[in-house]
């Protein structure tokens, strides 16, 4: 059975991300093996120095004193000292360093179940009801078959039968008229139902991949600290590790964990120029050239099944305009709403939009099969080179592949939000700032820049103004 997810860039960027976070996870636990094994050899260390000590101590008291015993007496004196250094630093790093260190590597190995747990929950929902949809275009097919063959059977026996017999005939042919309605309108709102599914997966795709960078995050912080903590304890030693201690803190002020991260961010994106997502379309009967139909039948009902998609994309484009119109009066009166609005009204666009195309993909693959019957020319539509089929187990199949904001540049911000609390360039801006477009997408995000800041943002956030120099500009 085909995958609809194996070839997603959003699925490939997360399970980039939940490599580098395992290797991650490994060189920590590496580390702390060897803090643990410096920590024992500094205390058993320390246990036979102080043995060596307290025998020191012994022999000079059983000797006459003198100046020479003196001299003695002040090197087991060090000997103590050493020992209790090298005790205290073996302690330090196994209550600073290592037992911190487990309890976080813990807290994040269960955070991370969690959240594939979450994953796969919904990559499951996405996966069923792209396998519902084959079942029930199935069974549509079937229905479809069995009701021709009653409605020829019907249209053959009205000479040959009598009233009783044929009026039987009818009243099967009604019933399975019903059931074939059932399972059509089953089928159909099964394919649209895969809109909502797949926002959730990317959606909760996105917020896994947020909580995974913070996770990174705070196991980078906490080796840094375990650096600056083992820093610190070795500096004590004096001037025969001041050599040692430099490197270490040379290596220390180099850490920069916020570039790390967005390092993270750039090496874990999939390196495409376009992302598409893609939906099976609604496959009917009435679609096969082949089939035991009339052209007029196939024509009558494909246009109620055109009729339907069309009520449908007419309400999806009002809905369209009137998020677009909620948006930019966001945009221009900043008192009307606060930043969580503004996301819910974006993600009600964005699912919005998706439908949308769905439904014109739909109704395109249709009004295709109506002209070819008709015998008029093919219509035109953008998405007509995204459409591909394919066969699988004696059934043709139908997909679209339509356009998607990538995962990594919904994310770009992540980090500067996670730290100083960065927005992107629309929630940031003040009404009256200057944007400089860079580039337009169709999906309706845009990449520009403001205030030496470069970075995506909705198209509905920002009113054009008219080109100046050679470079578009937008106010906020």
């Amino acid at each position: 059975m085909r995958d609809p997810l194996t070839d997603c860039s959003y699925n490939k960027v997360y399970k980039n991300l939940k490599e580098f976070s395992q290797n991650g996870e490994d060189f920590c636990k590496q580390i702390t093996s060897i803090l643990q094994q410096r920590a024992n050899l500094e205390i058993s260390y320390a246990k036979g120095l102080q043995k060596l000590a307290t025998k020191l101590s012994k022999t000079l008291q059983s000797t006459k004193k003198n100046c020479l015993v003196s001299a003695w007496a002040w090197v087991s004196e060090g000997m103590k000292s050493a020992a209790d250094l090298h005790q205290k630093l073996g302690k330090a790093i196994e209550l600073e360093a290592v037992k911190p260190t487990h309890q976080v590597l813990s807290a994040h190995e269960k955070k991370r179940k969690s959240l594939d747990n979450e994953v796969e929950k919904t990559a499951n929902l996405v996966i069923s009801n792209w396998n519902h949809q084959i079942k029930a275009k199935k069974k549509l097919m079937v229905s479809t078959k069995k009701h021709e063959a009653l409605f020829h059977l019907v249209e053959s026996s009205k000479q040959i039968t009598t009233e009783k017999e044929k009026q039987k005939l009818l009243n099967k042919l009604k019933k399975s008229t019903e059931k074939l309605s059932k399972e059509d309108e089953n089928y159909y709102q099964k394919n649209m139902a895969s809109c909502s599914a797949r926002l959730k997966w990317e959606n909760t795709l996105e917020n896994c991949f947020q909580s995974n960078l913070e996770l990174e995050k705070e196991r980078i912080q906490l080796l840094c600290n375990n650096l600056n903590q083992y820093s610190q304890h070795i500096s004590v030693f004096g001037q025969t590790l001041t050599t040692c201690h430099t490197q270490i803190h040379c290596a220390i002020s180099k850490i920069d964990v916020e570039n790390d991260i967005q390092a993270l961010v750039e090496e874990t994106a999939v390196l495409s120029t376009e992302n598409k997502s893609e939906f099976l379309l609604t496959d009917y009967f009435e679609e096969d050239p082949k089939n035991a139909m009339s052209k007029e039948r196939q024509a009558s009902s494909i246009k109620s099944k055109l009729l339907r998609l069309q009520k449908d994309i007419e309400k999806a484009s009002r809905d369209q305009e009137g998020l677009e119109r909620m948006l930019k009066a966001y945009s221009s009166h900043s008192s009307f709403s606060d930043t969580e609005s503004q996301k819910s009204t974006a993600a009600l666009m964005d699912e919005n939009n998706l439908k949308l195309n769905l439904l014109q993909a739909n109704a395109y693959k249709l009004s295709s099969v109506l002209a070819e019957l008709e015998q008029r020319p093919q219509p035109n539509h953008v998405c007509s080179n995204s459409i591909f089929k394919w066969k699988e187990r004696q059934q043709t199949h139908s997909s679209v592949k339509i356009s998607r904001p990538f995962l990594t540049k919904r994310l770009e911000n992540v980090v500067s939000r996670s730290s100083s609390g960065g927005q992107r360039i629309p929630s940031s801006s003040s009404t009256g700032d200057i944007v400089t477009i860079h580039k337009k997408k169709d999906e309706g995000w845009w990449f520009g820049s403001l205030k030496g800041k470069k970075g995506h943002f909705p198209a509905a956030y920002v009113e054009e103004l008219p080109s100046t120099a050679g470079a578009t500009t937008s106010q906020a």
